[in-house]
């Protein structure tokens, strides 16, 4: 009898998880990446939003003062290896930000004695940066049309937005963005339903790495205000 129920679930056909399934149906979608990981095509689409997302922000620099300095040939030479580099860098650091997101969660499930493959945590974590993906997309596409010429202080979906500060505290408050918390809460259910992690175990983690990045963006914040003044 045990051995026609293993024949029967093993014969079950199992959907794969879908880029939309992820914002529509996040439980579900989970529940089919841990049966079913899927990491190209996710992966290719979240490097074609994240590379348009770095194209719009560049193209909102104000390179009026550039133009003044090295005339406008000179400007369009910046502009273009500007683009360039962001796109590169966009890309490959992107890629590394995602294996290494993964490796973490990996051997945080790892050491819990869970069974699980890095194809299913990694596959999980280019799901997840879908999210955040499009939340830096919109940002980008709101610097566009709203203009500004400062990228990296400009995150619209943030609390900063309506708060206007500077320095490390404007940096912690960038940090508290919609898409961000958004990603947390996906990072918590990932945990549980594909690392097989507890509820309780899976949203501490998720919480201690969203206050570790938060305290990471602050820190740079103040960096960059002393070496600014």
């Amino acid at each position: 009898m045990s051995e026609q129920l293993n024949i029967q679930h093993s014969n079950e056909k199992v959907d794969k998880p879908s880029l939309l399934g992820i914002v529509t149906s996040p439980i579900e979608t989970l529940e089919r990446i841990k049966q079913q990981p899927k990491v190209l095509l996710p992966l290719i689409v979240v490097i074609i939003i994240s590379s348009l997302a770095a194209y719009l922000s560049v193209l909102s620099v104000d390179y009026s003062i550039v133009e003044e300095e090295l005339g406008a040939e000179g400007a369009a030479y910046v502009g273009a290896f500007t683009t360039v580099g962001a796109l590169v860098s966009g890309i490959i650091g992107g890629l590394i930000t995602l294996l290494i997101s993964a490796l973490i969660l990996f051997a945080i499930v790892k050491i819990a004695g869970k069974q699980i493959r890095f194809k299913q945590m990694f596959s999980m974590t280019v799901f997840i940066s879908l999210v955040t993906s499009i939340g830096t997309l919109l940002n980008a596409i709101i610097l566009y049309f709203v203009g500004g010429g400062d990228i990296t202080n400009q995150v619209f979906t943030s609390l900063n937005s309506i708060v206007g500060a500077e320095g490390a505290l404007g940096s912690f408050l960038s940090s508290i963005e919609i898409f961000g918390i958004w990603g947390t809460i996906l990072t918590a259910f990932g945990l549980h339903h594909v690392g097989q992690l507890s509820k309780g175990a899976s949203w501490t983690i998720s919480i201690v790495l969203f206050i570790l990045g938060s305290l990471l963006l602050t820190l740079s914040g103040a960096t960059q205000s002393l070496v600014g003044a």
